[in-house]
């Protein structure tokens, strides 16, 4: 099983394992074993895994955390990249997983398996709770965008769907959230419009998102409107637009 060094020693074999990854049948699994853990990652051949982890554990996604975050909200937890990441380096936080799609939430599943700090939750994140159907796969199992749906309207496949605080409810966070992360191929529009969005935002320490204007036109706009004047102190970092709380507000 191939460990590669994930600063550089080694990078020809990290290379030549991501290339190979990149090919091959959806329905293979590569596996690999990213440095200092003891269990290892599973990876769909031929799909936009290799991907997610390469921005994940080579680009070190999470290197901006300025606190060791106790609670951690993982939305659009796509196959347990990011959580994977956030339990290794912190292990003493308490960290939910929601994700939408069925075929990703049973690899998240696999892959989070060995820790017992992540929960994982098959839904998806919207203003108010009710169902989601898949609407587009703009980028293949990395860019599934979701829409709402009626029981009505016939949709082959109905996932149920709730707000981020009742999120943070369910997974037992009471007061205040440590880190937030947000990556939800463009319903994050949903919900920053949201004229209730302030009330978990302010039980927040940390926000991170990751922006899809290309998806749905105003998601960023409608992000830095709801978090402007609300105590926090922006950065940037590749797509993601993060907000560290500097005071309470009000």
């Amino acid at each position: 099983m191939l460990k590669p060094d994930l600063f550089g020693i080694a990078r020809w074999r990290w290379e030549r394992f991501f290339n190979r990854t990149l090919r091959g049948s959806r329905y293979e699994l590569a596996s690999v074993v990213p440095a200092g853990f003891k269990a290892p990652v599973y990876l769909r051949r031929g799909t936009s895994d290799v991907r997610n982890f390469r921005q994940i554990f080579i680009q070190d996604a999470f290197s901006f955390l300025p606190l060791s975050p106790r609670t951690i909200l993982d939305l659009g937890g796509y196959i347990g990249l990011a959580s994977l990441s956030l339990a290794h380096r912190y292990p003493d936080a308490r960290i939910l997983l929601v994700e939408p799609d069925p075929d990703n939430f049973l690899l998240a599943q696999l892959n989070c398996r060995p820790y017992p700090n992540i929960t994982c939750l098959r839904a998806g994140v919207w203003s108010k709770s009710g169902h989601l159907t898949i609407d587009n796969r703009t980028h293949g199992d990395w860019g599934i965008m979701m829409r709402e749906t009626a029981g009505t309207d016939g949709s082959a496949l109905r996932i149920p769907c709730h707000s981020v605080g009742e999120l943070m409810d369910h997974a037992g966070f009471d007061g205040e959230l440590d880190f937030l992360k947000i990556d939800v191929e463009g319903s994050e529009k949903v919900l920053f419009d949201d004229p209730e969005a302030h009330r978990w935002v302010d039980r927040c320490k940390v926000i991170s998102c990751e922006l899809h204007d290309r998806m749905v036109p105003g998601c960023s706009e409608s992000y830095r409107t709801l978090m402007a004047g609300r105590g926090f102190m922006k950065g940037k970092d590749f797509e993601r637009e993060y907000y560290f709380r500097t005071s309470q507000h009000g």
